[in-house]
């Protein structure tokens, strides 16, 4: 009888571990497909960022921008002269001195983080893509920008 008893507890346990494994194998390839899914939601090359921040990106206007409270985030793209360049650290800064629809000029800070490697200097004319982040020190509207063309 103790041996029918010990029997029977022993293929309950067994029975018991069998189903978890069961169950912790079939958990684990779902976790690693969201994971995965998840991964390549973020998965984009620079390249595509970069052509996505073209094709959200609107004009800039200078009067809408130079406010107290600018639309941070806000995706634009200006062109203009740069001039003023400090480079160094993996960011350059520059000013950018843009003409305006109103024929009036319009003067950014631009903080670069250059994703498409183009070489300028001061003098020449540009179109940045970027974002709108505040104003710097002295209330000149400042740029996050990642894109910079030669004109």
């Amino acid at each position: 009888m103790k041996k029918i008893i010990l029997m029977s507890s022993f293929l309950l346990l067994l029975g018991a571990c069998s189903s978890n494994t069961e169950t912790t194998k079939e958990e684990k390839p779902k976790k690693r497909i969201s994971t995965e899914q998840q991964e390549n939601k973020n998965d984009m090359t620079q390249k595509e960022l970069n052509e996505q921040l073209k094709k959200e990106a609107t004009k800039a206007n200078f009067v809408e921008i130079n406010v107290d409270n600018p639309p941070n985030g806000k995706r634009i793209y200006i062109d203009g002269e740069v001039s003023i360049l400090t480079e160094g650290g993996g960011i350059d800064t520059f000013t950018l001195t843009s003409k305006e629809d109103n024929n009036e000029y319009g003067i950014y800070k631009i903080e670069l983080a250059n994703t498409t490697d183009a070489v300028y200097s001061e003098g020449d004319i540009v179109r940045i893509y970027g974002t709108v982040n505040d104003k710097d020190e002295t209330g000149m509207p400042k740029i996050l920008a990642t894109i910079l063309e030669k004109k």
